[in-house]
């Protein structure tokens, strides 16, 4: 009988397990942005909750200042202020008749639109005289107002007249920009599209503080 020897079986090869490196890259962009997302919310609710300690409700209660800067928004198709910017002029018109300013300053477009001259118009008619509004045709941003209030105005004193979902952004700007301000909520907290206004905001809080901190624009 012939025996025949088996081959000796190869030592099965040890398949040693690689990290997975591709996982673990998705989970550090995946953690990037939300770090990304996360860094404007929190200087949205900073810049918020830093500014509410100046902002009024009522007439009466608001320090009173040399000028109220009454901020643009937006014409009627009839060349009449909206509804948002009546509301801030009878804001700023009220301050002047009980004493709190003895002036005001419109500031809005005044290139592509008649806004400031709408603005001086409706103040006007509503008592304020001529005398007591000075207009700033190139307030085309709120930066840019509160920029050109500083620098071109030499305001270093003002209650900003706005809503309140914009006072925020205008008063950190204007407060960092050199104008000591304080602000009177304008009007109402609802107004038609204003889901999209407070949207806007949001982005528009973090853009400032970027202006402020980095950008630095100067304004014409």
């Amino acid at each position: 009988m012939i025996e025949t020897k088996l081959a000796p079986q190869a030592n099965p090869v040890k398949i040693e397990k690689k990290k997975p490196k591709r996982r673990r890259i998705w989970l550090y962009i995946i953690l990037l942005l939300l770090i990304l997302l996360l860094i404007p919310l929190l200087i949205a609710h900073f810049i918020e909750d830093s500014q509410q300690s100046r902002i009024y409700t009522e007439v009466k209660d608001v320090p009173a200042r040399p000028v109220a800067i009454i901020f643009g928004a937006g014409l009627n198709r009839d060349g009449s202020p909206s509804w948002m910017l009546a509301d801030r002029i009878d804001a700023g018109v009220t301050l002047y008749k009980l004493g709190k300013t003895s002036q005001l300053l419109m500031s809005g477009d005044g290139t592509s639109s008649n806004e400031v001259a709408a603005m001086r118009r409706y103040a006007i008619q509503k008592g304020v005289p001529g005398d007591a509004i000075k207009t700033d045709a190139s307030g085309l941003r709120t930066y840019d107002t509160c920029w050109r209030a500083a620098n071109n105005y030499q305001i270093t004193q003002a209650i900003l007249v706005t809503q309140g979902y914009h006072l925020p952004r205008a008063l950190y700007l204007c407060n960092s920009l050199g104008v000591d301000a304080v602000g009177l909520k304008a009007g109402q907290d609802d107004y038609p599209n204003q889901g999209w206004y407070n949207s806007r905001e949001f982005a528009a809080l973090f853009v400032s503080w970027l202006d402020v901190n980095f950008v630095k624009p100067t304004p014409e």
